[in-house]
């Protein structure tokens, strides 16, 4: 889960960067053994963010953290310009790579129970159809923290680590893979919406949650 933090208040810690300059650079996620960390970065008016596995051992950084940072990159490079996903991937080392920060407010954020117009969700869809399109599935949507709204009231998408390309899979996984991301933001329409689901889409979100009861990951996504 990543959870991105205000602006406001935050206790940085400086040094100097790669070019000479200023660079401020706060922890805002600490992943677990497998899990990338996150950072904040920022340069005079510049912000980005750092994602890598530098600070866990040398078997996970050379194994899964070089894998799970090359598979981001690769999933980045095939959503390059769909508006809500960050841009500018770059990698630093095999096992660490940046992007543009996506300002916002995350959508988990309890304040916001019941509070968010349908229009956002309806975007969220347009979204997700857009992610789709290009092969891709998410799979860890239903943590409201990879949801953000942006300032001007579009919705964004965040931390692709879970994330897979389905072109080459059989049509009926692929689509149930893709109904994984639908429940996800099914589950957060119902939570967070200023109105219920409709009855179509409650129905297919009760359908979506009986057949994830066969997905073998389904307990990471509760």
């Amino acid at each position: 889960m990543l959870t991105l933090p205000t602006l406001n208040n935050r206790p940085n810690v400086a040094y100097k960067g790669e070019e000479g300059g200023n660079l401020k650079k706060q922890l805002i996620h600490k992943g677990s053994w497998a899990n990338a960390d996150v950072f904040l970065c920022s340069q005079g008016q510049n912000q980005w963010v750092e994602k890598g596995f530098d600070g866990k051992n040398l078997l996970v950084r050379w194994t899964i953290g070089i894998l799970l940072t090359h598979r981001e990159l690769f999933i980045s490079k095939r959503l390059q310009g769909i508006a809500g996903i960050p841009q500018g991937y770059t990698r630093k080392s095999l096992c660490t790579l940046t992007y543009d920060y996506m300002d916002g407010m995350v959508l988990g954020a309890g304040d916001l129970d019941h509070a968010v117009s349908v229009d956002y969700f309806t975007a969220c869809e347009k979204l997700l159809h857009a992610i789709h399109g290009k092969g891709v599935v998410h799979l860890d949507l239903r943590r409201g923290s990879n949801w953000i709204i942006q300032p001007d009231g579009t919705p964004g998408i965040i931390d692709f680590q879970s994330s897979l390309l389905v072109n080459l899979l059989p049509g009926p996984l692929k689509n149930f893979l893709f109904s994984i991301d639908y429940s996800g933001l099914y589950k957060m329409w119902n939570r967070k919406c200023v109105e219920e689901l409709d009855p179509d889409r409650k129905k297919i979100f009760h359908r979506i949650n009986r057949l994830r009861r066969f997905w073998i990951f389904s307990v990471a996504h509760i």
